[in-house]
């Protein structure tokens, strides 16, 4: 049972288990991956696209998801003539607690760069392509101005949450000058955007706002919203390719390996049979049927789920039903650089991770060291690997996925979802994402970043996770504070003459030089930490 409490790390799936109680069972996929509930969504009107005429309202179904269990995927989607389009789906682009409203956030998108900033006006979040229509200049390095408008730092020319152009500093009060506010030329490109389930969610293409307003994102399953079921979040930029991501969380067998005594061991490694189900232009759904029981589903272009049942006996509780939900979106930023963002959810040992409950005590940024641990785990394995891949694709001029099986052996059924993901992309999406202007000739960030680079985590997470750049913030002075007073006393310990205050000053001292130490030792978990598999025994 202690090792059930690495379970719940959000890239991680489980450590292979046994149970003293075990049943064989299954559930339909329709039990499995939870239906849509229905939600309030609000579309506005783009500034340089045709709008829906509409705002959807709350009480509306949209007319096709992205992942609805009611339609059968080989009736569906196997029509050769329902081809995939990168660019016609609901992309997350960062969790909405981890997004500070009050500055613009710039991200990269398919190789698009983007602004995301919160309009105080209509109370929602807004999508930019991150260039100012004067000069071209950056709007992520701008500012939000006194009346609530994204202001370009270059010139001063503001927008508002429509994208409209509402100031032109230099612009002549009266004549032409004054009528450019005006010009369609004078707007921001505004893109699509919805908030879904602590999610923000982006539509990359600014002409796609009919087929977005009637389009559902990827949603969680409805056990997220259950009060038995505890929930984690984290997101982190990785610096490498979406495929090689996406490849690693389809393969559970390399966690009691790649983790060993963060989230697995190396001892409870066994066979992990698994059977793809369904496949198509969707993605594609499998399990196996042992104990614990995993079923997986990928739904295109980068959601992925994992349902963990097992079934265990406590010594007082009597049999048990656990489930672990990990469910990872992982965003092709840009070539070789992905946004993993990965909630989890387990109804047992709910007090063990942080929560909105008074019983809930651990602190999120606590949790996300070891989560930090579980990628940085994968980290330098994987840049070695898409190192190799790189290499083979070049030599033969050819998509990866078509030379996959020759250029690696996969003979055991515990890569079955790995090579249903490379069929996946070989067979519908054309080898790799669609990118927005980016050259093939640009080198992968993991063919020239040293390890240090590939495991900074202060660039990578912390500057971009509220709660540990929270923390990070607060142990910088406190660490000050203890500094100087392990000075204070270590140099007022001689002033008494009593002997017994000597040795308070003293231990005093000691005990504030230690709490230094040790937040100086902490301060490293949000940074950097060295990651080597061969000195993990």
């Amino acid at each position: 049972m202690a090792a059930l409490c690495c379970i719940f790390k959000p890239i991680s799936l489980f450590p292979p288990l046994s149970s003293s109680s075990s049943s064989n069972h299954s559930i339909t996929e329709n039990r499995l991956f939870s239906s849509y509930s229905k939600r309030a969504r609000s579309l506005s009107a783009p500034a340089r696209a045709t709008a829906p005429s509409t705002p959807i309202q709350q009480d509306q179904v949209p007319a096709r998801t992205e992942y609805d269990d009611s339609s059968s995927p080989s009736d569906e989607y196997d029509d050769p003539s329902s081809k995939f389009t990168w660019r016609d789906h609901w992309y997350p682009v960062s969790l909405i607690e981890d997004l500070d409203p009050r500055f613009p956030t710039p991200f990269q998108l398919l190789g698009r760069d983007i602004v995301l900033w919160f309009d105080n006006s209509k109370n929602q979040w807004v999508a930019f392509d991150d260039r100012c229509p004067h000069r071209l200049a950056p709007l992520s390095e701008g500012r939000i101005d006194e009346n609530g408008d994204l202001q370009c730092s270059y010139h001063g020319w503001s927008f508002n949450g429509s994208g409209s152009c509402t100031q032109i500093p230099q612009a002549a009060s009266e004549g032409p000058e004054a009528r450019a506010v005006k010009s369609p030329r004078a707007c921001a490109i505004r893109l699509p955007t919805m908030v879904s389930q602590g999610l923000l969610f982006v539509w990359p293409d600014e002409n796609g706002w009919e087929r977005a307003s009637v389009t559902e994102p990827p949603r969680l399953p409805d056990d997220f919203e259950k009060p038995e079921f505890a929930t984690v979040t984290i997101q982190r930029d990785l610096y490498y390719g979406y495929d090689t991501l996406m490849e690693n969380v389809s393969d559970p067998s390399h966690i009691d390996f790649a983790h060993h005594k963060v989230t697995g061991r190396r001892d409870r490694a066994k066979p992990l049979p698994f059977k793809v189900e369904s496949s198509g232009n969707w993605g594609f759904s499998g399990a196996n049927d042992d104990n614990p029981r995993i079923s997986a589903k990928f739904v295109a272009p980068c959601y992925y789920m994992n349902k963990i049942e097992i079934d265990t006996k406590l010594p007082l509780a009597g049999d048990q039903k656990w489930t672990i939900w990990i469910c990872s979106f992982n965003i092709p930023m840009a070539p070789g650089k992905t946004r993993s963002i990965v909630c989890s959810a387990r109804n047992f040992f709910q007090f063990t991770v942080p929560g909105p409950a008074w019983w809930q005590v651990v602190p999120r940024w606590f949790e996300h060291w070891t989560s930090n641990k579980v990628y940085d785990g994968d980290m330098i394995v994987l840049q070695g690997q898409e190192k190799f891949f790189l290499s083979k694709s070049t030599e033969a001029s050819a998509d990866i996925s078509k030379q996959y099986t020759k250029i690696t052996f996969t003979p055991t059924q515990a890569d079955r979802f790995v090579l249903a993901f490379r069929n996946w992309l070989r067979q519908h999406g054309n080898g790799q994402p669609e990118w927005f202007g980016f050259s093939t000739q640009q080198p992968l960030p993991s063919t020239v970043l040293s390890k240090r680079q590939m495991l900074d985590r202060f660039e990578q997470h912390t500057l971009k996770c509220s709660s540990c750049k929270r923390a990070y913030d607060a142990f910088q002075p406190l660490q000050k504070i203890l500094i100087g007073a392990t000075v204070v006393f270590s140099t007022t310990a001689s002033i008494p003459s009593d002997l017994q205050s000597r040795i308070i000053l003293c231990s005093l001292a000691l005990l504030s030089a230690g709490l230094a130490y040790a937040l100086h030792q902490w301060q490293k978990n949000f940074v950097f930490v060295d990651y080597v598999h061969a000195e993990i025994d």
